[in-house]
């Protein structure tokens, strides 16, 4: 039948051949295919990867994170880097230039020879005198002040000047304003009296003024020095024996009553949402102290056009004043208080070589310090304590020497460099912490 068909029959060997050649090609298409299957099926997976990457890398902003894909042909291994939260800037990140009894005048030549002439030790520390609060914010980028103040609530506590009887001078002052009620601003009454603003509403009121213009400073701080000595008392605390009778003033006591009348002043003048009480930085912890070590101060951001009060006196007066309100509850003025108290959140380091002082801004206290005292170091020129107060966590480096003297020839200043009102503190201030952070 083979025969017929024209075609040459095949043998059992070429049948096996054939046979054995279909069953390869169809053995090869068969591994082919499963090859398909398999690529396919991997597809999902690393779709699953790449989103437990991207999962990873966001978590990765708390948290560093190592995600790893697997794939039937090869391995990989990516790694994200963290980058660590940004610490905002404080007003405990700051370091400024503050004044030294900054209402003080030199006392009129007559008299000022007078005092050289009972002491001249006395006349040599009181030979600076400040520009007006205005000028000191506006042209030296002064951002802490320090103001003297007398209790006088019956007015005219403080209208004659002693002292004047011995030197020719007349010893009624003509300032109206001294015959009224209120607090009055002076080194020292009867003698060292001469001030850029007599009352403290006046030299409050000005700061206020300028801080409204300006709107966009950093927070000024202004330390309150209540005195109460007599002129003879005064004298006897500095070792000095004055036996010359006069019809000197006698100050006020300090009564808690006192202090109230203090905090009302200072209300008077300062808006509520530009003064920045103690009520405002405590929040919700127990005390002051638990508040700046813990929250730590407000945000630079938040607390720029605002004004922080201050009372100087560490001692009794301290005491008075926290008496029933220990953390400074509904009080306006902060306290100089020391690190751990209820009240603490500003100290006072008057040596810029104390060794607590860099612990204590560390903590998160709000911190002032002085680079000169009183004339001494100018009259030398002796860099010594202001190159110690720059390099310290001392936010507030206060002087009477913002610009040089005009009384004695002397070339000392103390001043930021480049002019800067305010510049991150060596000690305490975050990477984060930039001069553009802190312009004007």
């Amino acid at each position: 039948m083979g025969s017929q068909s024209g075609q040459t029959p095949m043998s059992g060997t070429t049948i096996r051949r054939a046979a054995i050649f279909i069953a390869a090609a169809l053995f090869i298409a068969s591994c082919g295919g499963s090859s398909d299957t398999s690529e396919a099926g991997s597809e999902p997976a690393a779709t699953d990867a790449a989103e437990s990457e991207t999962t990873s890398a966001t978590a990765s902003t708390a948290t560093p994170t190592t995600a790893a894909s697997t794939t039937t042909s090869s391995t990989t291994t990516t790694t994200t880097t963290t980058l660590l939260p940004v610490e905002p800037v404080r007003m405990n990140h700051i370091q400024v230039i503050g004044s030294h009894n900054s209402f003080h005048l030199v006392p009129q030549p007559v008299l000022f020879d007078g005092i050289l002439a009972v002491s001249a030790e006395l006349g040599r520390d009181i030979e600076y005198s400040h520009r007006t609060l205005t000028e000191q914010l506006e042209e030296f980028g002064i951002r802490q002040f320090e103001l003297d103040v007398f209790a006088d609530p019956d007015g005219g506590l403080y209208a004659h000047r002693a002292a004047n009887a011995v030197v020719g001078l007349p010893v009624e002052s003509g300032e109206p304003a001294l015959d009224e009620p209120g607090f009055k601003v002076m080194h020292t009454q009867d003698f060292d009296y001469e001030t850029t603003c007599l009352t403290l509403v006046a030299c409050l009121s000005e700061i206020d003024a300028w801080s409204s213009a300006n709107p966009n400073h950093v927070p000024i701080v202004v330390l309150i020095e209540l005195k109460s000595l007599s002129v003879p008392e005064a004298a006897a605390e500095e070792g000095l024996i004055l036996d010359i009778d006069l019809p000197w003033a006698v100050p006020v006591e300090t009564t808690a009553d006192v202090l109230l009348a203090l905090d009302n002043e200072v209300r008077s003048v300062f808006a509520s949402e530009r003064l920045l009480e103690p009520d405002d930085v405590r929040g919700d912890a127990a005390t002051l102290a638990e508040a700046v070590e813990g929250v730590g101060w407000p945000l630079l951001a938040s607390a720029r056009g605002q004004v922080v009060v201050v009372l100087n006196d560490a001692g009794a007066q301290r005491d008075l004043y926290i008496a029933g309100t220990p953390a400074l509850e509904g009080r306006p003025m902060f306290t100089s208080s020391t690190p751990g108290a209820p009240d603490a959140a500003f100290i006072r380091f008057d040596d810029p070589t104390d060794p607590g002082l860099n612990a204590a801004a560390t903590a998160g206290y709000l911190i002032r310090t002085r680079t000169d005292s009183p004339t001494v170091d100018a009259r030398e020129n002796d860099t010594t304590s202001r190159d110690t107060a720059f390099a310290s966590g001392a936010h507030f480096l206060s002087t009477d020497y913002y610009e040089p003297s005009t009384h004695f020839d002397s070339p000392y200043v103390v001043a930021l460099p480049g002019g800067a009102v305010a510049r991150c503190n060596p000690v305490t201030a975050p990477a984060s912490c930039s001069p553009e952070l802190l312009t004007e």
